[in-house]
């Protein structure tokens, strides 16, 4: 028991956390625990976890990439244009993915082998790829799509969305992929030191373009969510969605320097921004309000875990033995040596 607390510790205050904002927002409305609803509501929240879960091998190797939402951008408007031209899913889909995946790629290469900061770096491809998203999207952006792109956004299996299925699904192929690969333990070492890994014999350059290349292919799949739920694509798509993507990824238990997290923990993490952010709709919260709130989790969940560092190394930390004034210990002596003589 003690050994499942200390490893899964965090997760287990995640679960916590998540029914109490559940009973929170079930006084806010008799209607937020119908199942029907809740997983209607889970659907919103697909995009952001798509994108958190190709963000989470990222930060594992102690990177960041602020990118992803203009990686979506870009992928949804190109599908959005493909869908257009007659392009058939099954073709036009793969296509997206790989191009998302290549403008991932392009990130990690400025990072992982031209050295460049990655915040730099993805500052500055976050700019860039927005803008190709409005190049090819227009003022106007990309509507009238044809059925087969947005039917799994229409799809329910039973009571539960296909998108929601999908997101489970992706989560699990992380989950897998940071635990069960040669990929996965590579970016666990290199996370913790790089320059130890390298000496290992780690190819850090390869897995973290890697990494960037998964987090592109991901966002591009994200796109094709936002496709199928909204019917349209514009060069603006999920603009300023990167701050819960964060947020996700850090509140669930994965350390901003790398080297610790798991896939578990970034699903219980947006399953409980979800639940925050649907009971402060539900009471009529502004969204800057709620941005606020979201930025404050982000906050919170990096700075807790320090703060919980410094106490406990304070705690361990050996006590100084007590200083002995060598003038009283030779006084002592002294007076001793007298009374035996």
């Amino acid at each position: 028991m003690k050994r499942m607390l200390r490893t899964y510790g965090w997760e287990l205050l995640l679960v916590v956390l998540i029914v109490l904002a559940g009973i929170w927002s079930s006084f806010l409305s008799p209607y937020f625990l119908d199942p029907v609803n809740l997983f209607s509501s889970a659907g919103f929240f697909v995009i952001f976890a798509l994108m958190a879960f190709g963000l989470f091998p990222i930060i594992l190797q102690g990177e960041i990439d602020i990118s992803l939402a203009s990686t979506l951008a870009v992928g949804s408007v190109l599908l959005g244009k493909l869908s257009q031209l007659g392009f058939p899913l099954a073709v036009a889909l793969p296509i997206v993915l790989i191009i998302c995946g290549i403008l991932g790629a392009v990130n990690g290469l400025l990072v992982a082998v031209v050295g460049l900061p990655s915040l730099a770096v993805t500052l500055g491809t976050m700019g860039a790829y927005r803008g190709i998203a409005y190049l090819f999207a227009g003022d106007a952006g990309v509507t009238t799509i044809p059925p087969a792109y947005v039917s799994l956004g229409s799809s329910w299996i039973g009571i539960v969305p296909m998108t929601v299925v999908l997101a489970i699904a992706v989560g699990i192929v992380f989950a897998v992929l940071t635990t069960s690969t040669r990929f996965g333990r590579n970016s666990y070492a290199i996370g913790n030191s790089a320059s130890a890994s390298r000496l290992a014999g780690v190819s850090v350059a390869a897995t973290r373009v890697a990494a960037y290349a998964l987090a592109g292919v991901a966002s591009g799949l994200a796109g094709y969510v936002w496709l199928a739920q909204y019917q349209s694509a514009r060069g603006d798509n999920a603009d300023g969605s990167i701050l819960f993507v964060i947020t996700a990824v850090v509140l669930g238990g994965v350390s901003i320097k790398g080297g610790s997290g798991r896939a578990l923990g970034v699903a219980l993490a947006i399953l409980l921004l979800g639940t925050i952010q649907t009971g402060m709709k539900l009471a009529n919260i502004p969204g800057t309000s709620q941005t606020l709130v979201i930025g404050a989790l982000l906050v919170g969940s990096i700075g807790i875990p320090r703060i919980v560092q410094i106490v406990r190394g304070r705690i361990a930390a050996p006590r100084p033995a007590p200083k002995i004034d060598v003038d009283v210990r030779r006084e002592e002596a002294t007076q001793e040596s007298k009374r035996t003589a």
